[in-house]
């Protein structure tokens, strides 16, 4: 059965120092994307489901000019996700998939590179990648190049898909060379020795797990020691991811700086669901049982409640015919009273319940306008007056916070980017006016 996990995650990148652009990007399971052209940008998320990519990269965008072709990391991990989703299959399997993708984009990104006589100490060879994929339970890390993945559990903290982790792993495989090595203690996917791709174990997914993907240019910033500390906090995923950030812009570093810190909130397992269906299932069951050994319905008790609300269809019936006539003896009353104010009108104009108009405002009988007459059912409704606030596009600023600022709520943000046209809600550039309608505008 698979298993239900409660995931809660938050993303901060920021441009490092002298640096023109940001080159980190991140994909956080489908949801929250950045593509290179937003220098300082923030995402979190909170979801229950039973599998997540999360993904962060460094230099992992490319072109060709002469052959007209372009590479996009994010495009890659974006169709990688719906080709997983849609056909399914074990962990071992969409790890061997993601891998060879990686493998595929880091040839062709060198091959750019080389292609273009790129110096070696070009910041563009700095290539790197770490991703977290959780599958029914389980979950495995994958690294590429410059970029780490690091677990807390329990205390304890370690690198996922490194190179020490590998050797360590290497080395305890030839601790008893005699001895047989177990499916259950070795889950890790067949390695490439060709690919640049380093992958982990598989492990469970265990409640209170916390993950840190993170770029070149924090590890150096910080040092493992001091992210270890951060890691271990007793905090949420957004203090934790903003902590690590905030500590680096501190220090000297010459790399752009990321964070993607992931939390496992609760996991529910698939078994105790099917216990749960059952025992309705069988309460169920027991209540058609005693419906078919009642007795059949009576008339007389069919009858007796339509009598009971017979008589208060009659009562509210006889209510209503009263007030009609008593407002038709009104109005008759009131047009013997005042005869020569204005001419007669028709029983059923009549009885329509309007205000006389002062002499002052009264119009010419001897052209009435139509518009005048009286309709009968209906009241004029003012008009309700809208204010259209403009706001300024400014640093840092996504659609979800401007929804969040002007509404209190995230989730007028795709209907904000519908009113005001906006196609790609990640694409909004500085100084641009955003037109903020009232809700009920909204489409």
């Amino acid at each position: 059965m698979s298993s239900v996990i409660k995931i809660n995650a938050c993303v901060y990148s920021r441009k490092g120092y002298g640096r023109e652009s940001n080159t980190n990007s991140f994909y956080m399971n489908g949801k929250f994307t950045s593509e290179q052209h937003i220098d300082n940008v923030q995402a979190s998320m909170e979801n229950r489901g039973t599998e997540y990519l999360f993904s962060i990269a460094d230099n992992m965008n490319g072109a060709d000019e002469d052959n007209d072709t372009q590479i996009a990391i994010i495009d890659e991990l974006r169709r990688y996700h719906e080709k997983i989703t849609v056909n399914g299959g074990d962990l071992k399997f969409k790890v061997k998939e993601l891998e060879a993708q990686i493998t595929d984009i880091s040839r062709l990104l060198t091959s750019f590179l080389e292609m273009n006589r790129v110096p070696a100490e070009d910041p563009r060879w700095g290539i790197g990648f770490g991703s977290l994929l959780v599958s029914d339970g389980q979950f495995v890390a994958a690294t590429a190049g410059n970029c780490k993945v690091f677990m807390m559990r329990d205390g304890m903290f370690r690198p996922l898909a490194g190179e020490t982790s590998r050797a360590k792993r290497m080395l305890d495989a030839l601790i008893q060379p005699g001895e047989s090595v177990e499916d259950e203690e070795i889950t890790l996917p067949d390695e490439n020795p060709e690919s640049p791709v380093v992958i982990s174990d598989i492990y469970e997914v265990t409640e209170g797990d916390c993950f840190l993907l993170c770029s070149d240019g924090l590890v150096k910033a910080l040092g493992e020691e001091k992210i270890e500390d951060i890691l271990s906090l007793r905090s949420d995923s957004t203090y934790i991811a903003y902590k690590l950030v905030d500590e680096a812009m501190k220090r000297t570093t010459f790399g752009d700086l990321t964070a993607m810190v992931v939390q496992v909130e609760r996991r529910y397992e698939g078994t105790a669901i099917a216990r749960k269906t059952t025992t309705r299932t069988s309460q169920v069951k027991n209540r058609v049982e005693r419906l078919n050994r009642a007795p059949a319905v009576t008339y007389k008790y069919n009858r007796k409640r339509g009598g009971r609300y017979q008589g208060a269809l009659y009562g509210v019936l006889l209510v209503v015919t009263v007030l009609i006539l008593f407002g038709i003896i009104g109005i008759m009353i009131k047009s013997m009273i005042d005869p020569g104010k204005e001419p007669a009108r028709s029983p059923s104009a009549s009885a329509t319940a309007t205000p006389t108009p002062t002499p002052s405002a009264t119009p010419d009988l001897s052209t009435p306008d139509p518009a005048d007459e009286p309709t009968f059912g209906e009241t004029p409704t003012p008009t309700p007056e809208f204010e259209i606030k403009i706001h300024k596009v400014a640093a840092g600023d996504t659609i979800s916070k401007i929804a969040q600022t002007y509404y209190g709520s995230t989730q007028y943000g795709p209907k904000l980017c519908e009113y005001n046209g906006i196609t790609d809600p990640n694409k909004i550039m500085i100084g641009q006016e955003i037109k903020i309608p009232p809700k009920e505008l909204l489409p």
